[in-house]
């Protein structure tokens, strides 16, 4: 599938074990900000259960640059808050009807909460 682009999201997201190909999830590099270490995980998981989903997916390349540039963004260290949202709103839009990926998806989502909850 496109395991070379889940490794540049894992590196991104500074994971300093092997990828966790069997359900596991990658040991990754603390950081000072916890919901920076959040988004790192939900990243990774969300990433390797779609590399091994599979199923033909019609937008699963939008999903996969979205968690790049979240990737990015937790490799820079200081997120832009309403690029998380529009990263996330775009990988809902591509995963969210895939219920075997519902609950990486679900914790994508609880990670970006946690810089804040979007205005309403």
């Amino acid at each position: 599938m496109h395991s070379e682009t889940v490794g540049r999201a894992v590196s991104a997201a500074g994971e300093t074990g092997a990828p966790g190909r069997n359900g596991g999830v990658p040991r990754l590099a603390a950081s000072a900000d916890p919901r920076l270490d959040a988004l790192a995980t939900a990243v990774v998981q969300l990433r390797a259960d779609l590399d091994v989903f599979p199923a033909e997916l019609r937008d699963r390349r939008t999903a996969e640059d979205q968690l790049d540039a979240l990737a990015v963004m937790v490799r820079a260290r200081v997120p832009d808050v309403p690029a998380l949202r529009q990263a996330l709103l775009l990988v809902s839009a591509a995963l969210g009807s895939v219920s075997a990926l519902a609950v990486p998806l679900a914790g994508l989502r609880n990670a970006v909460e946690l810089f804040g909850t979007p205005p309403r």
